[in-house]
C-alpha cells in the first residue's frame, strides 16, 4: 500500500514468524516532566498473530482484531485515529485478509 513504512511491513513479517512483534517509540520528544532525561521508549505499533486471531495495537490500544478462520474483521471505534493511523489500519486489515 503507498505511504505504509517499511517499518510496519517488516514488523508484520516478525509477527507472522515469532506470533508477536512490536515497533517501540517516544511519546512525547524532549525531556520528560521535569528530569533531564528522555522520555521513556513505549510500544507503537504491536502486532500479535497466532492460529485464530490478528491483534493490531497503537500506542497500546488494540485496533484491529481480525479472525483468521471467518476473515472477519473488528475495528475499536473508541480509538482516535488520526490520517496517518487511518491508512496503517486499513493496511493491515488488507494484509489479514490476504493472509
Amino acid at each position: 500500500m503507498i505511504g505504509i513504512d517499511n517499518e510496519l511491513e517488516q514488523l508484520y513479517i516478525r509477527a507472522q514468524h515469532d506470533g508477536e512483534a512490536v515497533i517501540k517509540d517516544r511519546w512525547t520528544s524532549g525531556n520528560y516532566g521535569c528530569c533531564s532525561t528522555r522520555a521513556p521508549l513505549v510500544e507503537k505499533y504491536k502486532i500479535e498473530i497466532n492460529e485464530n486471531n490478528s491483534l493490531f495495537y497503537i500506542w497500546g490500544t488494540l485496533v484491529v482484531t481480525t479472525n483468521q478462520t471467518t476473515k472477519t474483521t473488528t475495528v475499536n471505534n473508541e480509538y482516535q485515529a488520526s490520517n496517518y493511523d487511518k491508512k496503517v489500519i486499513d493496511w493491515f486489515i488488507q494484509k489479514t485478509k490476504k493472509a
